[in-house]
């Protein structure tokens, strides 16, 4: 357990008017140091059964939290015995969606009669005392409370705080026969508070490139848990009528505006007022498709259901408008244990929106009858039990990337998960869970293409292959392409240029590029063809790339071509071929057996680390016409004169928040010399073939 100072207590408590904001008691950037890290006393080893995840095996994962909470402890707030907070005293995210988080959990670690103290030495009623003392501080530090947080300034009426506030009262309502009149009645106050500000709000509409889907629906958490847990409030009605508009401009699609179908009671293109996803159902944030905001309002949708469910109440239709619809989009983009992250990825790896999925698989299989979301359900909490076991010490990522700090966002991925997963383990709670299809069945089930001319992406699904192209991407008009034989989503990584290369010219970027495309789906698979033009700063032409990409599924094949050719007078400062991005981490034990046309060699990642701070690229020649990756992955340069491969090795985890290492395999090998073209020449010109299996070209087998 982890105390304030004495003199950082006299410096909070030494305030005389609350409602002004103090001098920040904490320096913050010296509590970002990790944590030491304290073992777990127990490891319950997974279970073997065919219904696996139950309530059981849900409640392994979690009753290993205590271990990790403790250290995130903060006792006698203001010197007060009966109050403390969770982690970060920031009043806004950082700190208020984490301790939503804590009460949530340890009120239902301290409920539930089959939670285990043996796990962590941590009793029920410790777990009690720690949720109670957090809750007095997360209502009395609200805008509507009588204290202020740890930083000086008070929590409420923030972009995202109807999310923290839900998670505090469905925390609350599991211990709401242990909390006193005055803590139920603070409760109330905070839940009531939060959810009649959005009364006079209308729901804001975002759909290209940033979406107001998840913030909408995170809104519908509050509104639901009031209707659930005070349908006695006067203004219940309107909480209810609020719901609907937000819930129903959560997943809002074009179409919507002129539908006559019937939702709770009003047609549609009466109540929708918003775009917020695209016809086909896939969802934009951050410039591009992208995984976790498919992700996230589906998460804020099934925590809202689920407070109805608690009370015993139905919700509202609108609960579940386009919920399966953009569920159906997702899925397909399932690997084997994880999604796939086609247009890239600026949070951290296999943390974030696979724990945001969590709670909308369990909803789906069990109001849906959704075979497919129990399947995968199953794959991910295996991934989840398999990290946190290896970890030992109570954190789902420690080891990876947040490494026991108990601060900011990396207190925020570890928070998140234990909460959805706290949440699953309820919905799982005294009801049937059913066997999951096995993964060859899930495979088939999933098979299909999909071309989305609205989010300029195209994949194809086989049980032996997932293969994908996005010609926008987080970074603007950056075309990449994926190829995923079955066996083998532990060695994606989802960077710039993958498999199509890139350059860097002066004074050229992204922004104001323009994009032509051709996108078809064929008797084989999947062909894209399309021409990206990048400008100046000036307006004119720089450099025009030409890609075309043909997947052929039968074959678990596909070709890519890449042609950069100079629009006008250009210096180049670097040229990268193929760029194949190869992660080598946690998932395949930092193991890489790279083979190619005279040599072998196995390449390995130290994951115990330290790591170092500067990152320093090695590269490993591999000369000839082909590689192959583990016996499993084969490329070919086609080119009349193969140029070799080389692969650039980092020395650390070299991924968005350090959550992931990974490789680059070039051909022909990068080039940081800079490089004058007129008009009209070509500045790199590409061909591979890429291959399931080891499987080299004809031309490569007789050398």
């Amino acid at each position: 357990m982890r105390l304030w100072p004495t003199a950082l207590l006299a410096a909070v408590a030494s305030s005389s008017c609350l409602g002004q904001e103090l001098r920040p008691p904490i320096d913050r950037k010296a509590w970002m140091a990790p944590s030491p890290a304290s073992r777990l006393r127990v490891i319950k080893p997974a279970r073997s059964r065919a219904t696996s995840p139950d309530a059981a095996d849900y409640m392994r994962l979690l009753e290993r939290f205590p271990a990790f909470g403790e250290r995130g402890w903060r006792a006698r707030y203001l010197g007060r015995d009966d109050l403390g907070f969770f982690g970060d005293p920031d009043s806004a995210e950082m700190g208020l969606r984490s301790m939503g988080n804590f009460v949530f959990v340890t009120a239902l670690l301290a409920s539930e009669p089959s939670y285990d103290p043996r796990v962590t030495g941590v009793s029920d009623a410790t777990l009690l005392e720690r949720c109670r003392a957090c809750l007095r501080y997360m209502t009395g530090a609200h805008v509507t409370g009588d204290i202020v947080c740890g930083d000086g300034k008070k929590w409420g009426r923030h972009w995202q705080s109807a999310w923290w506030t839900a998670k505090m009262a469905l925390g609350a309502r599991l211990v709401w026969d242990r909390l006193t009149g005055p803590e139920r009645d603070a409760v109330r106050r905070v839940v009531t508070f939060e959810a009649d500000r959005h009364l006079a709000r209308k729901p804001p509409g975002g759909d290209l490139a940033d979406t107001k889907s998840e913030e909408n629906a995170w809104d519908t958490e509050v509104l639901a848990t009031a209707c659930a847990l005070f349908p006695d409030a006067p203004q219940a009605a309107a909480w209810r009528a609020k719901l609907i508009d937000f819930a129903l401009n959560s997943l809002s699609a074009p179409q919507d505006r002129t539908s006559e179908a019937l939702v709770d009671g009003g047609p549609l293109r009466d109540q929708v007022t918003t775009t917020n996803i695209h016809s086909d159902f896939t969802i934009e944030n951050h410039g591009s498709y992208h995984a976790c905001y498919m992700a996230c309002p589906l998460h804020s949708l099934a925590w809202g259901a689920y407070a109805f469910r608690r009370e015993g109440l139905e919700p509202p239709e609108a609960q579940f408008h386009h919920f399966r619809d953009v569920w159906r989009r997702l899925a397909p983009t399932f690997l084997e244990s994880r999604f796939a992250y086609i247009a890239g990825k600026d949070w951290p790896r296999y943390a974030y929106g696979l724990s945001f999925i969590m709670p909308a698989l369990v909803t789906l299989s069990q109001r849906f009858d959704d075979e497919e979301a129990r399947a995968i359900e199953a794959a991910r909490f295996r991934a989840f039990e398999m990290e946190q076991a290896a970890n030992g010490d109570g954190t789902f990522f420690g080891k990876r990337f947040t490494r026991n700090v108990m601060m900011d966002r990396l207190l925020e991925y570890e928070t998140d998960a234990y909460a959805n997963l706290g949440l699953c383990y309820l919905l799982r709670k005294g009801a049937p869970a059913p066997k999951p299809i096995a993964p060859r069945v899930l495979g088939k089930r999933l098979a299909g293409s999909h071309i989305s001319p609205e989010a300029h992406l195209a994949t194809v699904r086989t049980p032996d292959l997932f293969a994908a192209f996005a010609w926008k991407r987080l970074e603007g008009l950056t075309p990449s392409a994926w190829f995923i034989p079955a066996g083998c989503d532990d060695m994606a990584e989802w960077g710039p240029g993958n498999l199509v290369g890139r350059i860097a010219a002066a004074g050229v970027g992204a922004k104001g590029a323009t994009l032509s495309t051709d996108d078809r789906l064929t008797p084989a698979g999947l062909e894209c063809r399309g021409d990206v033009t990048y400008r100046k700063a000036d307006g004119s032409p720089g450099y025009t790339l030409t890609v075309t990409y043909s997947v052929d599924t039968a074959r678990r094949s596909a070709e890519v071509r890449s042609r950069f050719v100079a629009d006008g007078g250009l210096e180049v400062r670097a040229v990268e071929g193929l760029r194949l991005h190869v992660a080598n981490d946690f998932f395949n034990a930092g193991r890489r057996r790279w083979e190619w046309n005279g040599g072998r060699r196995t390449l390995s990642f130290d994951l115990r680390g330290p790591w170092p701070e500067k990152e320093t690229l090695r590269e490993v020649a591999m000369p000839g016409p082909w590689v192959c990756l583990d016996g499993k992955l084969t490329i070919t340069d086609l080119s009349p004169e193969p140029r070799g491969f080389a692969l650039r090795v980092s020395d650390r985890r070299n991924g968005p928040w350090g959550s992931i290492h990974y490789d680059v395999l070039d051909c022909p090998p990068q080039r940081d010399t800079p490089a004058r073209y007129r008009k009209g020449e070509v500045i790199l010109e590409t061909a591979f073939r890429i291959e399931a299996g080891r499987r080299p070209s004809p031309a490569a087998r007789k050398e």
